[in-house]
C-alpha cells in the first residue's frame, strides 16, 4: 500500500511546484557567478524585492532561492547547482553564467526539462534555449569608460596616453564586451594612444588581481598614464598595487562596478570614475520575467525580443553621493526605488 501512495505523491509534486511547498508557490532560483561580490548581493535584494511586490500587488507567492558557487572560477559547481535545483522543482532559473560556452549544455538540459532560464549579467554563445537576457549593455559601458578616461587625460594635457587594459578572465562574456567597447573607442577617438599592455588577466578575486598587477605596475611604472579595469575586483586590486608603489593619483584608474572601497577610491581621487551597472534592477526584472513566463506570458515576443537592458552610469566624485547613484548599490536607497516593469502578452495571443 505504501508504494502506490509514494508514487501518487511523486506524481503530484509538479502540481505543487515541489514537494513540501505550498500549492501555488513559485520557486525562482537565482544562481550568480559567485556569492561574495556586492554586485551579486544587489541582484539578490532586487530578486527578493520583486517577490515582495508580486505578493503585495498581485497575490502571487514567489520563493527566491539564492544559490551560487563560492568562487567565480568554479564553473562545475555552478553547473551542479543548476542541475540540482532543476531536479527539486524550480519554476525558473535566473543564471549569471561563468563561461559563455561551458554553461551551454547545462542551460539546454534545464530548458529541455521545461524550466525557463533567464540569463543575467553575461550571455552564452548560443542563446537559443534562453527565455530572456537581462543585462547591462557591456559594450556601451566600455565605451562610456573610455570616453570619460580620455576626457580626464585631455584635461591634464595628455593627448597621446600610455594605457593599460587590465583584462578580467577568458570566457567571461560581460567583461570581454566591456574590454572590446573600451578598446574600440580609445582606438577610434585617440589615434595617438600607446597600448602599454593588453594581455594581462586579473582573475576572479582582488587578491589575484593584486598578484597580476604587481609585476605589471613595477615593470611599467614610469611608462603608463592610465589603467582600465573592467570589474570591481580587478579595479580594487590594481588600485591597491598603485597605492603600495606610491603611484596612486599619478596613474589614472577607470573602473567598472561598485563596492564601498572602490567608491571611497573615487572620493579620494585614486580612481577617476567607474561605470556602474544596475544589479538591483537586474535581479528584479529577471525574477519578474521568470514569474511572468510561469504565469503564461510571452516574455520574449516569440523569440524576437530577447534582450532587456538595465542601463549604465558613469560615476565620478561629483555624483557619487547622489540619490540616483546610491540606488545602484546602497541597500537603503535600493529599498526606496520604484522599478518600472515591462508587460507582456499571453503566449498564443494574437
Amino acid at each position: 500500500m505504501l508504494r502506490p501512495l509514494r508514487l501518487l505523491c511523486l506524481a503530484l509534486c509538479p502540481v505543487l511546484v515541489g514537494c513540501g511547498r505550498p500549492a501555488g508557490e513559485l520557486t525562482v532560483v537565482v544562481v550568480p557567478k559567485g556569492m561574495t561580490h556586492e554586485h551579486w548581493q544587489s541582484v539578490r535584494r532586487g530578486a527578493e524585492r520583486c517577490a515582495a511586490d508580486l505578493l503585495a500587488e498581485e497575490g502571487v507567492t514567489v520563493r527566491v532561492v539564492f544559490d551560487g558557487p563560492l568562487r567565480e572560477r568554479d564553473a562545475m559547481e555552478q553547473i551542479r547547482i543548476v542541475d540540482r535545483r532543476v531536479a527539486t522543482g524550480a519554476a525558473g532559473i535566473v543564471l549569471a553564467p561563468q563561461h559563455n560556452r561551458t554553461m551551454e549544455a547545462c542551460v539546454a538540459r534545464t530548458d529541455g526539462a521545461g524550466v525557463p532560464v533567464v540569463l543575467i549579467d553575461s550571455g552564452l554563445s548560443d542563446m537559443s534555449r534562453v527565455q530572456k537576457y537581462v543585462a547591462t549593455d557591456n559594450y556601451n559601458g566600455g565605451r562610456l569608460a573610455a570616453r570619460h578616461l580620455l576626457t580626464v587625460l585631455r584635461e591634464k594635457g595628455v593627448t597621446e596616453p600610455r594605457v593599460v587594459l587590465f583584462r578580467y578572465a577568458v570566457g567571461s562574456q560581460s567583461t570581454e564586451e566591456r574590454e572590446k567597447g573600451f578598446e574600440d573607442t580609445v582606438a577610434a577617438e585617440c589615434p595617438g594612444v600607446v597600448w602599454v599592455s593588453r594581455d594581462k588577466y586579473a582573475g576572479s578575486t582582488r587578491d589575484s588581481a593584486m598578484r597580476e598587477a604587481g609585476p605589471l605596475v613595477h615593470q611599467f611604472a614610469d611608462r603608463m598614464d592610465a589603467v582600465f579595469a573592467p570589474n570591481e575586483s580587478s579595479a580594487s586590486g590594481v588600485i591597491d598595487v598603485l597605492r603600495s608603489q606610491g603611484l596612486n593619483k599619478k596613474v589614472l584608474v577607470m573602473a567598472f562596478d561598485a563596492s564601498k572601497p572602490l567608491l571611497s577610491s573615487i572620493n579620494e581621487g585614486d580612481a577617476v570614475g567607474s561605470v556602474l551597472q544596475d544589479p538591483y534592477r537586474m535581479g528584479y526584472l529577471a525574477t519578474w520575467c521568470c514569474v511572468r513566463h510561469a504565469l503564461g506570458d510571452d516574455v520574449n515576443a516569440g523569440r524576437t525580443d530577447l534582450n532587456l537592458g538595465t542601463g549604465e552610469t558613469v560615476v565620478t566624485r561629483e555624483n557619487v553621493a547622489a540619490e540616483a547613484t546610491l540606488g545602484l548599490f546602497d541597500p537603503a536607497a535600493q529599498a526606496r526605488r520604484v522599478i518600472d516593469r515591462p508587460r507582456f502578452p499571453k503566449r498564443g495571443a494574437k
